[in-house]
């Protein structure tokens, strides 16, 4: 009887880490927190239509997580299906700054602040078990936030 006990409790404990581990990654990418303000999409469809790259002053009031957002919008235009933490995922951002292709769209500059950001990341925690997702107190910083602390470390 005691070994029952014992199983059934190892059963909970496991299934309540599994449960608290999906939970936490799907808080942390849920794409509608991260949702571009109608400010910022007409910034980024000014851009579009005139042919201009933003400015920092702009680029400063999007967050790690719209980047995130507008890297998920390019990948699924363009049909590539990388899964965060994927080496596919990992090689495309690290190779993001190489592409003329999306060198030439306005919100560039955002995308490439989010690869950025979680390339830096990914080196300093190098994860074992999991693909590595930023933390959503990373994605809930500006991209200003995140060039000051960069300015402070340098």
């Amino acid at each position: 009887m005691r070994r029952y006990v014992v199983i059934a409790l190892c059963v909970a404990v496991f299934a309540g880490v599994i449960f608290a581990v999906l939970h936490k990654n799907r808080e942390e990418t849920d794409a509608s927190h991260f949702a571009l303000t109608p400010q910022q999409k007409t910034i980024i469809k000014n851009a579009k239509i005139t042919g201009r790259d933003l400015s920092d002053k702009e680029i400063d009031t999007f967050t790690i997580g719209q980047g995130k957002q507008l890297l998920d919008q390019y990948l699924k235009k363009h049909n590539l299906h990388y899964k965060v933490g994927s080496k596919k995922y990992i090689h495309f951002l690290a190779e993001i700054g190489e592409s003329k292709e999306m060198q030439k769209e306005p919100d560039f500059s955002i995308i490439d602040a989010y690869g950025s950001v979680y390339l830096t990341e990914l080196q300093q925690h190098e994860p074992l078990l999991f693909r590595f997702r930023l933390k959503r107190a990373i994605l809930d910083k500006t991209i200003k936030e995140i060039r000051i602390e960069n300015d402070k470390k340098g």
